[in-house]
């Protein structure tokens, strides 16, 4: 379909928890993440400014739909992107974004991130929420049916680093999980 990875996220091992896919020159068009699946983790669409994203918080806090918004705003370590999650009304995960990179070279390469970098989820160290790992949208075969969920084999991205309680830390040898203290 003509996509290519612009971000990664792996670990040592070369296990691959979530991937960036774009068709246009911005950083993706969706993401895909590890877990049980296939599973599409998001779409995305470009805004051009921050105040757009704002605008939309006003807009669905006047419309008393605060409970649409999923996660943010923010800044991802991954894009480098000032962020907003919605959740359309059938639940899928929508990504509003701005601020990105151009990856309109054919030469621009796949950063990798690992899997123990807290800032390529959220660049201020703000929470995750659980639905992060949790509630991806089903996956379609070319015949309209819902592809079966599959569990994964591999490691699980919430296993091995920052957990669905946003507060876990971490990276190498050092390692903190304020979240089984609680």
């Amino acid at each position: 379909m003509g996509f290519r990875v612009s971000e990664d996220i792996q670990d040592d091992e070369g296990t691959v928890y979530a991937a960036w896919m774009f068709r246009k020159p911005t950083v993706h068009d969706v993401a895909l993440t590890g877990g049980d699946g296939p599973r599409l983790h998001h779409i995305a669409f470009a805004s051009h400014e921050r105040h757009q994203i704002l605008h939309i918080c006003d807009h669905l806090g006047a419309l008393r739909m605060p409970g649409a918004i999923e996660r943010g705003p923010g800044r991802h370590g991954v894009s480098n992107a000032f962020h907003l999650y919605v959740r359309d009304s059938d639940g899928h995960r929508i990504e509003i974004y701005t601020h990105d990179y151009h990856t309109g070279d054919p030469d621009n390469p796949v950063i990798t991130w690992d899997v123990h970098d807290d800032q390529r989820r959220d660049w201020w160290g703000n929470p995750v929420v659980p639905s992060w790992y949790t509630d991806p949208s089903v996956v379609l075969d070319l015949d309209g049916e819902v592809r079966p969920v599959l569990e994964r084999t591999e490691p699980r991205e919430a296993d091995v680093t920052v957990g669905a309680d946003g507060f876990s830390f971490s990276r190498g040898e050092a390692e903190f999980k304020s979240g089984e203290q609680v």
